[in-house]
């Protein structure tokens, strides 16, 4: 449960820093409108990018604003009455949900699709 509530905390600060950087507005001024603390907000900022760097080296090269930005990947959704599955989260926050009968070759092609994008 407790990696559950760390996750959770880290998708939450993602979405505040994607937030503020679509916001067009100065990092004090987004915390003042939002009720945030502005070391609390640095010191997410840092974290996330250390946790990326280490995950993900390609995410240095290029922001993960610009990649989300530029690079767009193809996917199918299609609905499911399969209870059982199988989710991969992945460190700039996507996560992937398939069958748990997926073929293990289409899930390898998917994440070979992913890298390839530098999403990781």
């Amino acid at each position: 449960m407790m990696g559950r509530q760390r996750k959770d905390r880290e998708l939450h600060w993602r979405g505040v820093l994607e937030r503020q950087a679509d916001s067009g507005l100065s990092v004090a001024k987004f915390c003042r409108q939002e009720s945030i603390s502005g070391p609390s907000f640095y010191s997410w900022k840092r974290k996330l990018k250390e946790r990326d760097a280490v995950a993900c080296p390609k995410i240095n090269q290029t922001s993960a604003k610009s990649i989300s930005a530029t690079r767009l990947v193809p996917v199918r959704i299609e609905p499911s009455n399969q209870q059982a599955s199988v989710r991969v989260l992945l460190p700039q926050g996507v996560a992937i949900e398939a069958p748990s009968q997926i073929d293990p070759k289409e899930l390898t092609d998917l994440l070979r699709a992913l890298r390839e994008a530098n999403l990781c």
